[in-house]
């Protein structure tokens, strides 16, 4: 048995972080079984978002307080600033002085950069990926402590200028991407196979806004396809109520081919974006490189940048420049415009493969891989 490798983790607060770090990790996995390596597996940072699934997968976790720096007065700051990032450094410290591992993968959030600069000072080389076209502001100053930076969209680049960049794409559930569709999946979700589908996605969180449009929208897209509809857990039960009464008002036969769920596991996701015709969903770089895995011609409505700041705007407009998606603003995101894109693809199969072929183009494929062995490379390297 070779000499064992300790690889260390952070930022797995969100589905964001914590999707690309799980893929990571199981493609590490893979390699340590094909090249018979003896790896140990550590993560330090803030709760992760699915700690069970980490703890399964043999992941020794630490946690650190969650802090978050306003750019706007709050009270909070100073318990932030003055309070829980100290501890959060001082923990950081104390965890990587105990673990010491060969390396650090971190896929940023604030929490993150405590883990990231005492690496740089214990000398552990840190690897950091960032998935958006405009990296957010713990990626920035992170790094100036990493070796190398990992990147999903070429456009990243110039963010990190003097440092060396890979673009390799967002490591994505690509062992559910690869596999069939089966007949039980359309049982299970209570679909049509015959019908086309439309998949919205409003994210975990989910979204007023993008709920009451398609709300709104209903009538014409239920014309021409059954919709499947996550919510998001907050608006769940306002979103399905309203529906169905605007459904049964304007076209109550097409009731039976509306299914509303306030969220799913990521696997489910994928398998309904697999059978699905049209995916209308935010702009986040998971979801649309999920999209142009699988080929999916989809309509991208980014978070304003007042909630979220400029990166899924960018996000969106580079996407949607290869000819895969039609990007629309919150504030022309009307109800007619809508369901005018979304006939437009589903009834013009011209424009679908058009769309379907830039999508497979903009795909990166094997990104955990190329991430999971510069993870290696570094260790080894020290």
């Amino acid at each position: 048995m070779s000499e064992e490798i300790r690889i260390c983790f952070t930022g797995g607060a969100t589905g964001g972080h914590f999707f690309p770090l799980l893929f990571t990790l199981r493609e590490l996995k893979k390699i340590a079984q094909e090249k018979n390596l003896k790896l140990k597996f550590y993560y330090i940072g803030v709760e992760p978002l699915d700690k069970k699934t980490f703890e399964e997968e043999g992941v020794k976790i630490y946690i650190l307080p969650s802090f978050k720096i306003r750019r706007y007065f709050s009270l909070e700051n100073f318990i932030d600033i003055f309070l829980k990032a100290p501890i959060a450094f001082l923990l950081s410290f104390f965890y990587l002085f105990l673990i010491m591992p060969d390396v650090l993968f971190s896929k940023g959030g604030t929490s993150a950069f405590p883990p990231v600069f005492v690496a740089w000072l214990f000398k552990i080389p840190v690897l950091v990926h960032e998935s958006d076209t405009i990296p957010g502001w713990t990626n920035k100053v992170s790094s100036k402590f990493a070796r190398k930076i990992a990147l999903a969209f070429e456009e990243a680049k110039k963010f990190f200028q003097n440092k060396e960049t890979l673009v390799i794409g967002q490591p994505i559930d690509e062992r559910i991407i690869y596999s069939p569709i089966l007949k039980e999946d359309y049982e299970r979700f209570q679909l049509d196979p015959q019908e086309k589908l439309i998949l919205i996605l409003g994210g975990a969180q989910g979204s007023q806004f993008l709920n009451e449009l398609i709300v709104q929208a209903l009538p014409q897209l239920l014309k021409i396809a059954q919709v499947v509809h996550l919510t998001g857990k907050k608006f769940f039960q306002e979103t399905y109520f309203l529906a169905l009464k605007i459904i049964r008002q304007s076209i109550p036969l097409r009731e039976k081919y509306y299914k509303i769920f306030p969220f799913l596991r990521n696997e489910d996701v994928l398998i309904l974006m697999k059978m699905a015709d049209l995916v209308i969903a935010r702009a986040g770089a998971g979801t649309i490189f999920e999209i142009a895995a699988l080929g999916k011609p989809s309509i991208l409505i980014p978070l304003s940048e007042e909630v979220v700041g400029g990166h899924q705007k960018e996000n969106a407009i580079v996407y949607s420049k290869t000819g895969a998606a039609y990007f629309l603003e919150e504030n022309n995101a009307k109800p007619h415009l809508l369901s005018f894109y979304a006939e437009q693809i589903l009834t013009n199969s011209e424009i679908s493969e058009k769309m379907k072929k830039a999508a497979l183009n903009f795909y990166k494929p094997g990104s955990a891989q190329r991430l999971a062995e510069e993870i290696l490379y570094l260790a080894k390297r020290g």
